[in-house]
């Protein structure tokens, strides 16, 4: 996707997911333990269709763009499922889940599904990268070749160069910064306020 391409669905994030109390400012505690001012919430997207078919599509995009040679999709559960199973369904692509833990009864899996060859994993967001991470080793573990991560929001906190070093690279619809940074031309908040969040996040002014 081009800079401007990134851009605007930035902004078009921004106002979808504000639209459905999916963007939220405040105080929050992060599945990494982390706290933040700034919470995206996709879970509750699928909730609401409209909104759920055009996200999906960005990250189709995507996919298609930058991981063309994916032989199958694999969602990260629970958060990643959803979204797996869409771009799984409009790539045509074989589709299969990590499990958060192994399987207590029955065939035991941590990976559903018949996978192999080059994999997408699919997450909703990445901050410091451990379920993806835990995802690829899983993947590894049964012999497929996880060759990309692919999420709608990174926070870019460390899930990059975590990736990176698993040898999977990390596609992303946005980053954390340009949703905020198209939120305020939204005018979903003020441009001050998303640079405090920002600075607060980041340590950067802009």
């Amino acid at each position: 996707m081009s800079r401007e391409s990134i851009g605007r669905g930035a902004r078009l994030l921004a106002r979808l997911l504000s639209g459905i109390g999916a963007l939220r400012f405040g105080e929050f505690v992060l599945s990494s333990g982390a706290r933040s001012p700034v919470y995206v919430d996709l879970r509750i997207v699928p909730s609401y269709p409209k909104v759920f078919r055009t996200i999906l599509s960005l990250l189709a995009s995507v996919a298609v763009t930058e991981a063309g040679d994916a032989e199958a999709v694999v969602g990260v559960a629970t958060g990643g499922v959803p979204w797996a199973t869409g771009v799984a369904y409009l790539l045509g692509l074989p589709l299969g889940y990590v499990r958060p833990e192994r399987k207590g009864h029955g065939t035991g899996r941590l990976v559903e599904g018949d996978i192999r060859g080059c994999t997408l994993v699919v997450d909703d967001v990445a901050t410091t990268g451990g379920s993806l991470a835990r995802a690829v080793e899983a993947l590894r573990g049964i012999g497929a070749r996880p060759c990309y991560a692919l999420v709608v929001v990174d926070r870019e906190q460390g899930a990059g160069e975590r990736l990176a070093g698993l040898g999977a690279r990390l596609l992303r619809v946005t980053t954390l910064k340009e949703l905020l940074l198209g939120a305020a031309e939204e005018g979903i908040v003020s441009r001050d306020e998303a640079l405090r969040v920002i600075s607060e996040l980041y340590g950067a002014k802009s």
